[in-house]
């Protein structure tokens, strides 16, 4: 018993080690096997084949927390059950901090600090991203101008976009009254900082915000207002 216990730490046999075998070695073996088995086309590919790991586990998808609402997208939705509940009139200086808002928005979107840094003329590298991100954009809190439609009684109309439907702009002036200007039949000048601005022809922008947001634009349209 006791020269079992003193020989514990010992190697063992070599008639004992010579039964097993090592990693390197079934390695090896299958190697050669492989080799030997397979088409000389595919042989080169085997060391990178068994480099490969495959999972037998069932892998977690990634846990995204959900972005907080914007101060932008809060604010439009307070104003529009506001005009949904309420009968009274809401004043124009109530609306100035939702187009402050809007154009940190715009900032953002456009990946600028200073709307004059925007392209001027179509020879620009970079002026059909701006454009599509320009009528992909949210207008809730724009300050636009109706330079010209088919009713003449609307051009020079200005004011704050209070409200933007699939056909319609609820547009809050500078005399507290809210009109209903339609799309189709206006063109419309959105008014940045710093007397920067540009046109939209409204009849590219009938479809809902949520929708225009995703919607691929032709890069080549005749407009025929």
């Amino acid at each position: 018993m006791e020269n079992s216990n003193d020989n514990i730490c010992l190697p063992l046999p070599v008639t004992i080690s010579n039964w097993f075998t090592t990693y390197k070695q079934r390695e090896d073996y299958l190697v050669n096997f492989l080799k030997n088995i397979l088409p000389s086309s595919d042989v080169k590919d085997i060391d990178e084949e068994l480099r490969k790991l495959f999972p037998l586990t069932k892998r977690k998808g990634k846990v995204t927390n959900k972005p907080e609402k914007s101060s932008l997208m809060a604010m439009r939705k307070c104003i529009r059950l506001y005009l949904n509940q309420t009968k009274t009139y809401i004043q124009y200086k109530q609306m100035v901090p939702l187009n402050s808002l809007w154009l940190g928005y715009m900032h953002h979107m456009l990946g600028i600090k200073n709307f004059t840094s925007l392209p001027m003329n179509f020879t620009h590298s970079h002026w059909e991203s701006i454009n599509h991100r320009l009528i992909k954009a949210d207008f809730h809190g724009a300050i636009i101008t109706i330079v010209k439609s088919k009713c003449p009684s609307t051009i020079g109309i200005e004011g704050i976009i209070i409200q933007d439907t699939k056909n319609t702009f609820k547009v809050l002036g500078k005399d507290n009254v809210i009109r209903v200007i339609p799309k189709a039949s206006c063109i419309f000048r959105i008014h940045l900082e710093h007397n920067v601005y540009f046109d939209v022809f409204g009849k590219e922008l009938c479809i809902r915000p949520t929708e225009r947001s995703v919607k691929k634009f032709k890069n080549f349209q005749i407009p025929d207002l």
